[in-house]
């Protein structure tokens, strides 16, 4: 049987009855009729794949869908406060102030003593709110093995002890150099003659810088200097070695450099005596001073160095106890609303302070009343009441300007005007803000 089987195999395998070739005969299809009756050939028939291919699907991806992220809601800014500027802040200080108050800081009192304010002075400090205190000769004690320093930085705290107030007083001297110089200093000050003949700017701005940095070390933030009176002769006029050169434009370059030496050390700076008391031999301490010049002569020699000293931002200008008849027939130039308010404000432009030279000069006691004159100053443009240690007058000064504030004399806009420039000041070299 297996035999027979074998058999068989090899018969198929070796094509018998098929073409050589091991092919598959052709064996021819059926003919059949179309629809007309015609016969024609069966097509070819196909011989079936023995695999039918079965195509890869490849599957497409399904893209993920990307997730929208929920917004984070935005948190609600805080409102912020619009930044008030400065002049507004002092403004806005101002209207609040009592009248007291600002009266108090229109005047710059003195008073006697080395160690500590008197007791009646400080009743004045207390009852009036006095707003700046000057420190004359007097006040310091230069023989003193440190030349009077240590016991002025004493005395000055003693001064901010009875302040009213929380706005910071101005406390001055006059240090000049040469023989006006209140202390005794290690290092010598040169006199305002010596720097005009050395005609050296560096030199004068930082002798400056050295005063003040030492004034401020002791509490005084104020300096009644430098002196820029011009004259032909400074030997002929009581300031003599006091006055910078008779060189107008010498005294304009190295005032400005010791107003600068000032400024730089931290102190203000009030130039003195406006508009110029080099043209008369008299002392206006001890009389009232006639200069017979007319405005266009004093523009071409005695007001150069103000000039120059307030384009170069001086904090600060004492006006003279002098009268210019050709200028001002009816009022000494420290009651002259044209020398104030039209000429040194108006036509140069100065915005600092305007201080009065001392109220107890007979230059301007024999010309009026102190009263009188305190609020005449004010009407005419001026800012700060300069007196010394004399309380009769202080008490005096006081008065008239509270009666002429209740009365409207002086209304509140001329009076606010004199605070915010005094405040202003304050602020340029101290921490205190309204």
């Amino acid at each position: 049987m297996f035999i027979l089987c074998l058999l068989m195999l090899l018969l198929v395998g070796c094509g018998e009855g098929t073409p050589s070739g091991g092919q598959i005969a052709y064996i021819p299809a059926e003919p059949t009729a179309d629809l007309t009756g015609h016969v024609t050939d069966a097509p070819a028939a196909t011989a079936a794949p023995l695999f039918t291919a079965v195509p890869t699907i490849v599957p497409t991806a399904v893209p993920t869908a990307t997730p929208v992220p929920t917004p984070t809601p935005e948190p609600t800014p805080e409102p912020t406060a619009t930044p008030v500027p400065v002049e507004a802040k002092l403004q806005r200080y101002v209207a609040g102030m009592t009248d007291k108050e600002k009266i108090g800081q229109l005047v710059m009192f003195g008073f006697s003593g080395t160690k500590a304010v008197s007791s009646e002075f400080a009743k004045i400090m207390a009852d009036y709110a006095i707003g700046n205190v000057i420190l004359y000769g007097a006040n310091i004690s230069r023989d003193d093995g440190d030349g009077g320093f240590d016991r002025c930085a004493k005395l000055t705290a003693d001064v901010r002890a009875h302040n009213a107030t929380d706005i910071p007083l101005l406390i001055s001297t006059d240090v000049e150099g040469g023989y006006v110089t209140r202390f005794r200093w290690r290092t010598k000050t040169q006199s305002a003659d010596v720097l005009g003949s050395n005609n050296d700017t560096e030199a004068a701005q930082l002798q400056f810088e050295r005063i003040a940095t030492a004034l401020c070390d002791v509490g005084i933030n104020t300096d009644l200097a430098p002196v820029l009176d011009v004259a032909k002769s400074p030997s002929k006029t009581f300031l003599g070695k006091r006055i910078i050169s008779s060189d107008e434009q010498v005294v304009a370059r190295i005032g400005c450099a010791c107003v600068e030496g000032l400024q730089i050390g931290g102190c203000l700076s009030i130039v003195k005596h406006f508009p110029g008391h080099g043209a008369t031999a008299a002392d206006s301490h001890n009389t009232t001073p006639v200069v017979k010049k007319t405005l266009e002569e004093l523009e071409g020699y005695e007001l150069y160095p103000f000039r120059q000293a307030v384009s170069a931002g001086v904090d600060g200008v004492m006006v003279a106890h002098i009268s210019y008849p050709e200028i001002d027939p009816n009022y000494i130039a420290s009651q002259s609303e044209i020398l104030i308010s039209d000429l040194l404000r108006g036509d140069m432009g100065f915005e600092g302070i305007v201080m009065s030279d001392d109220f107890r000069m007979d230059g301007l006691r024999s010309k009026t009343n102190l009263e009188q004159a305190a609020v005449r100053f004010i009407l005419a443009g001026g800012d700060l009441i300069l007196c010394g240690a004399n309380h009769t007058y202080q008490r005096s000064i006081l008065k008239g300007l509270t009666d002429a504030v209740a009365s409207g004399t002086i209304s509140e806009a001329r009076l606010n005007e004199s605070v915010i420039r005094l405040l202003t000041a304050k602020m340029k070299i101290t921490d205190w803000e309204p």
